[in-house]
C-alpha cells in the first residue's frame, strides 16, 4: 500500500506565470483517473494550455521533477469559486477516499509502477536507454565486435561473436554505430554525433577477447560496431512545464513513429542544457518558408535550395517534408540526403500538392523535451494542429 503525500496548499503559491489560466470549455468539475491517462492528457482535460499543469497545482520546482502522485481510481476535483482555478485529489484506494492536499515539499515515500507517467514511457523508451548524442571520439575506447567463426559478415539476434575485451562485470550491451554530426543550422556548429542503435548483447565469456551473444537486432551488425554498456534507464521524471528562460530553436533530425497524424512522433531540437532546456519543457512549434513548386524528380529524393529560411548558412536548406509523415524506425536530418520514397508514407507523398504553402509564424503543434544534452534534446510531439517541417522553430508556448 502506498504512502499518501498530504496536497497542496494550492491558494497560498504564487503562479507560475502571470496571465490567467485558461479552462477548458467543457472542463469538468470531477474526473477519474483511469489505467493509461498520462499528466499531459489530463491536464488537457481542463486546461486550453495543458503545459500549465503546475500552475494549476502550485508546483514548486521541485515537485515539477516528481509526478508519481496521481494513481488510477483517484478523483480530481475542480475548484472554480477563486480568482485562478485550483485543482485538488481525492485518493481513491480499497478503504474509500479520502480527501489528500499536497504541501510544497512532501512527497510520496513508497512509488509503486501504476502511477500516471507525464507522458507514455513505451513511445520514448527506446531514447531513454539507448545513448542517442555523444561528442567527437566518445565511442574510439569503446569495445568493438571483431567477428564470427561462422564466418557470418552480417550478426543477428541469436548470433555469438566476439569482440574485444570491455570492462571487468559488464555483461549487457548496446550495439552501436557512430553516426554523422548533428550540425547546428543557423552557426554550422557540431553539435554532437548522432549513434546508430543496431541491438542489443550479452557477454558470455569474459576476456580479450570476450564472447558475445546479439540478443536483440534492430539492424545488421557488422564487424567494427561498437559495444556500450547497457543503461536500464526506462522512467521520466518531469510534469510538464514552460521553460523559465527565452528559447529559441529549430527541428533539425525527426524519427518516425506509428502514427499518421505525428503525435508522439520524436524530433531533435537544436537547443539543450547550456540554452536553459531540461526534461519537461513544453516548446510550440512554428511554421515558416514559402511556397516551394515541387517537380517529379524533386519528390523522388531530397534535394538542396536556395533562401529557403532565413538565418541558414549559405542560404541553403532542405525542402520541407511533414515529419508527420515519415515512416516507422526512418529518420531525416536537415542536412543529410536521404530517399522520400524510402524515409515517407506514399500516402502522404500522394496527397502532397505541386505546391506546399508554408505560413510564415503559423503556430503548427506543441512538443514536450524529454532527453537533454549539452547541445541538443530530443521532443516528443504532443499536438500538431498541421504540418511540423524540418527547419521548424521552437520557443516558448
Amino acid at each position: 500500500m502506498r504512502h499518501l503525500v498530504v496536497t497542496l496548499a494550492l491558494l497560498l503559491a504564487t503562479p507560475v506565470l502571470a496571465d490567467t489560466l485558461k479552462l477548458q470549455d467543457n472542463a469538468p468539475d470531477t474526473y477519474v483517473v483511469v489505467k493509461g491517462d498520462t499528466l499531459w492528457d489530463i491536464s488537457g482535460r481542463f486546461l486550453k494550455d495543458p503545459w500549465r499543469w503546475p500552475q494549476i497545482w502550485n508546483l514548486n520546482r521541485e515537485e515539477i521533477k516528481n509526478p508519481h502522485w496521481i494513481y488510477p481510481g483517484d478523483l480530481i476535483v475542480l475548484d472554480r469559486s477563486g480568482k485562478e482555478p485550483r485543482l485538488s485529489l481525492v485518493k481513491g484506494g480499497k478503504n474509500g477516499m479520502q480527501t489528500v492536499k499536497l504541501s510544497p515539499g512532501v512527497r510520496t515515500t513508497d512509488i509503486d509502477g501504476d502511477a500516471i507517467p507525464s507522458i507514455p514511457i513505451h513511445v520514448i523508451h527506446p531514447f531513454l536507454s539507448q545513448p542517442r548524442v555523444v561528442p567527437l571520439g566518445a565511442l574510439d575506447d569503446a569495445p568493438f565486435i571483431l567477428g564470427s567463426n561462422a564466418e557470418r559478415v552480417v550478426l543477428g539476434a541469436g548470433d555469438d561473436a566476439f569482440a574485444t575485451g570491455g570492462k571487468s562485470g559488464v555483461t549487457r550491451w548496446n550495439v552501436l554505430r557512430p553516426g554523422k554530426p548533428l550540425k547546428d543550422p543557423e552557426t554550422g556548429e557540431v553539435l554532437g554525433y548522432e549513434v546508430e542503435y543496431l541491438g542489443d548483447a550479452r557477454t558470455l565469456v569474459e576476456g580479450a577477447p570476450q564472447k558475445i551473444r546479439i540478443t536483440q537486432s534492430a539492424q545488421e551488425i557488422l564487424a567494427r560496431d561498437k559495444l556500450v554498456e547497457t543503461d536500464d534507464r526506462t522512467t521520466f521524471e518531469y510534469i510538464p512545464h514552460a521553460p523559465e528562460a527565452q528559447i529559441s530553436g529549430r527541428i533539425i533530425s525527426a524519427y518516425g513513429s506509428l502514427s499518421d497524424s505525428g503525435h508522439y512522433q520524436t524530433v531533435v531540437i537544436n537547443r539543450g542544457s547550456r540554452d536553459g532546456l531540461e526534461p519537461g519543457h513544453v516548446l510550440a512549434v512554428f511554421r515558416e518558408g514559402q511556397a516551394v513548386t515541387l517537380t517529379r524528380d524533386e519528390k523522388d529524393r531530397m534535394t538542396w535550395v536556395n533562401e529557403k529560411s532565413t538565418g541558414v548558412p549559405n542560404g541553403g536548406a532542405w525542402l520541407y517534408n511533414d515529419v508527420r509523415c515519415l515512416k516507422e524506425n526512418s529518420k531525416v536530418t536537415y542536412d543529410q540526403t536521404a530517399d522520400v520514397r524510402n524515409a515517407f508514407r506514399s500516402t502522404c507523398l500522394g496527397n502532397t500538392s505541386d505546391r506546399a504553402i508554408k505560413l510564415p509564424d503559423a503556430r503548427s503543434g506543441l512538443v514536450m523535451v524529454y532527453r537533454v544534452y549539452d547541445r541538443v534534446s530530443y521532443a516528443l510531439i504532443m499536438q500538431s494542429d498541421g504540418p511540423v517541417y524540418l527547419l521548424d522553430t521552437v520557443k516558448n508556448p
